[in-house]
């Protein structure tokens, strides 16, 4: 596999950085620095119900709904501790705001190792970075406490675009402040709905960063464009310097 792009575009949760805990663990350890005792499994449970919920009923973090991202959350987070049995209570707010302002920076995010020595290097190569993620508004200061933010030519989440992967209007978005056509482009992603589908329909090619080690769908395995590894110094490695263009010799 050798690809020699002008921009590499990429996921950012289970991509490039993962949480350091559950959800679950996390809201339970806030929750009891305000007097409220609950059980991380059943937070666990109970986020993951009612994050798809969320999401149905109000796509892109709320951004389509004409509602904020700080209620987005705050109202998940009430419906996640009600839902696992916590009274509603006062405390419930302070848990709420409490999380969110500790999720607007990296305390809670861990990059993945060798990721930024790998960013590095496909810089070196010519290559444009981005991020395409469906995140809000806070991923820019994530990034930037993880030390991150510096290695990108755009930052682009799903607040910003008004619309959220898989649509593919996110990929153009993303293609236009590049300045680079799909043939040209790459995008890397953990998730095969959210990240290649939508890639190998633009025309891009698309990395799959398997670290689960998953079945690769039938559709896919023949798909010239489509390519797996299984960390991201494989990227790296599949990469190859941009071709220079050639400089007229003036006579």
């Amino acid at each position: 596999m050798a690809i020699r792009p002008k921009l590499l575009t990429m996921d950012c949760t289970n991509t490039l950085f993962k949480l350091k805990r559950t959800p679950g663990t996390i809201y339970a350890s806030v929750a009891d620095s305000h007097g409220i005792q609950v059980d991380s499994a059943k937070l666990d449970y109970t986020f993951l119900k009612n994050y798809r919920e969320q999401d149905q009923s109000y796509c892109s973090l709320g951004c389509m709904s004409g509602i904020s991202t700080k209620v987005w959350w705050t109202d998940l987070v009430k419906k996640t501790f009600l839902d696992a049995g916590v009274p509603k209570s006062p405390a419930l707010d302070a848990v709420a705001k409490q999380l969110f302002e500790e999720f607007s920076g990296g305390k809670h995010w861990e990059v993945y190792p060798q990721t930024k020595e790998a960013l590095e290097a496909i810089r070196d190569k010519g290559v444009k970075l981005g991020v395409i993620s469906n995140f809000d508004e806070r991923l820019e200061e994530v990034l930037a406490e993880l030390d991150l933010c510096r290695l990108f030519d755009f930052v682009l989440t799903s607040v910003d675009a008004q619309v959220a992967k898989p649509n593919c209007r996110i990929f153009q978005m993303a293609l236009q402040l590049a300045g680079t056509d799909a043939s040209q482009a790459v995008h890397l992603g953990d998730n095969l709905k959210l990240d290649v589908q939508p890639a190998l329909c633009m025309g891009m090619h698309a990395i799959w960063i398997n670290r689960n080690n998953g079945d690769v769908p039938s559709e896919l395995s023949e798909c010239e464009n489509f390519h797996m590894v299984s960390d991201i110094e494989e990227v790296v490695k599949c990469i190859k310097k941009k071709r220079q263009e050639k400089q007229k010799l003036s006579g």
